[in-house]
């Protein structure tokens, strides 16, 4: 074994055993320099389909796209040297990452999408999953009533080797509800996550924070309070759950406000420089609605933000962080709705910020 096989061989073995997060990113980022500066494409290949994986669930959608653009070319050039299934599953992982980045043009995702259906049909199977990613890419964009035409051709046809996990698809019908202000059905329809009947490994995490403020609308309050602090368990130490940090911190600047600041505290400085502007965000707006209804209530509060943060300096000045928030998410929807061409994410943060600061 040369030098070389025997330290990325030692790298990867260190990061197979890391959680998925920065520490580990930067090993596999690492071993895929070293397999390119010694020219060996199989060994970067390698690398590099644990950087999808460990992007797409670690905070850092970025990186899983670009390597995966890598890995793509590399299977066009040579289909037969690599596992066809992995690489066509991990198509869906990168493609709901994409919309949520303003600089990537409407008409790329509309090429994104053919070439998922064109692949997917030579690798075998039928256009369902095609079907549901265009539903979660329109939702994702703000054409919600596209999407519901999408989830009606995806609902036509029977599952196959592609199809995402039960519980996953059931978590976006939720979701689907939920944007159409269909508070009650979705309630309804999430009961077999809340009742633990369905779940994997995103599921019921991402599905419970977006249940708190329709429940509590809807009078079930008692429900929401015994859902919060469990639902906010499963997440709060995986950085791919940024949106729902947001929806925990602006169900409580609702119900206790007081009770929120702690989360506003580990998360923000955390969020800061998450790669994903969409969910940054959202996580954003329901921060500066928290500020905004403490100030609005004259409650005495401090925050404590460490000094690596960028918004340090303005912990003591909780009306201009809170201006700072909105102004800096309100561009990011303004980037959205212009890609988007609509205003879709301008009028949901000004929504929320009505609803819950």
């Amino acid at each position: 074994m040369d030098h070389f096989e025997a330290e990325f061989e030692d790298l990867m073995t260190e990061a197979y055993g890391l959680p998925n997060g920065a520490a580990k990113m930067a090993l596999l980022e690492r071993a895929a320099e070293l397999a390119d500066l010694a020219g060996n494409i199989e060994a970067g290949y390698e690398a590099r389909e644990e950087i999808v994986e460990v992007g797409s669930f670690g905070g850092f959608p970025l990186k899983a796209i670009v390597a995966y653009s890598w890995q793509l070319g590399q299977y066009d050039r040579n289909p037969e040297a690599y596992e066809a299934h992995t690489l066509h599953w991990n198509y869906k992982w990168v493609i709901d990452d994409v919309p949520s980045f303003p600089d990537v043009p409407a008409q790329q995702i509309e090429s994104l999408l053919e070439d998922l259906r064109r692949r997917y049909r030579e690798y075998g199977v039928s256009d369902r999953t095609y079907w549901y990613y265009r539903f979660r890419i329109s939702m994702y964009m703000g054409d919600l009533d596209k999407a519901g035409e999408y989830l009606n051709e995806f609902r036509k046809l029977k599952r196959d080797a592609m199809s995402d996990c039960s519980a996953c698809e059931l978590d976006e019908q939720v979701r689907y509800l939920l944007l159409t202000g269909q508070d009650e059905a979705a309630v309804k329809k999430a009961q077999p996550i809340v009742k633990g009947r369905q779940r994997c490994a995103h599921v019921p995490h991402a599905t419970l924070p977006f249940l708190l403020l329709p429940l509590h609308r809807l009078g079930r309050t008692e429900e929401a309070d015994k859902l919060q602090p469990e639902s906010y368990k499963l997440i709060r130490d995986n950085l791919t759950f940024v949106h729902e940090f947001g929806e925990h911190i602006g169900y409580l600047s609702i119900v206790d406000p007081q009770k929120a600041l702690p989360l506003l505290e580990r998360h923000l400085p955390q969020v800061e420089g998450h790669e994903d502007p969409l969910n940054r965000m959202m996580f954003y707006w329901n921060a500066a609605a928290l500020l905004q209804k403490l100030i609005r209530t004259g409650e005495t509060f401090v925050l404590n933000l460490p000094p690596s943060s960028r918004f340090y300096d303005l912990a003591d000045n909780h009306d201009e962080l809170r201006h700072k928030l909105e102004t800096e998410a309100f561009a990011i929807a303004q980037s959205l709705d212009t890609r988007n061409a609509n205003t879709y994410y301008t009028e949901y943060g000004k929504e929320l910020l009505k609803e819950r600061g």
